[in-house]
């Protein structure tokens, strides 16, 4: 019924997404990295449309969009929690 190789394929896509993500958040929410922060999905984004013009093919463009729109919502979370001052900082020492 199910193929081990798309499995496994599946998998690889999931894994990626989610470091993708994972290193987004990590950069974005850093106090100084607003612009650094935006370089991810600001190329995901342009990715996504290279891909839809060069194939035509509207799942690529979905399959490429949907990781840039996570990464991009994952951004404005970032930078609202730093705006709000509710972000967690790795510098200060939790109390007792």
């Amino acid at each position: 019924m199910w193929d081990i190789e798309f499995c496994l394929a599946v998998g690889k896509v999931i894994s990626l997404v989610v470091c993708m993500v994972f290193i987004e958040g990590v950069v974005a929410s850093r106090p100084n990295g607003k612009w650094t922060g935006a370089i991810l999905p600001v190329f995901m984004l342009l990715l996504s449309f290279w891909v839809f013009f060069m194939w035509k093919n509207a799942i690529y463009f979905i399959l490429v969009l949907a990781p840039s729109l996570l990464c991009c919502f994952i951004y404005y979370i970032c930078r609202r929690s730093i705006k709000n001052g509710t972000a967690l900082s790795l510098n200060e020492e939790e109390p007792n």
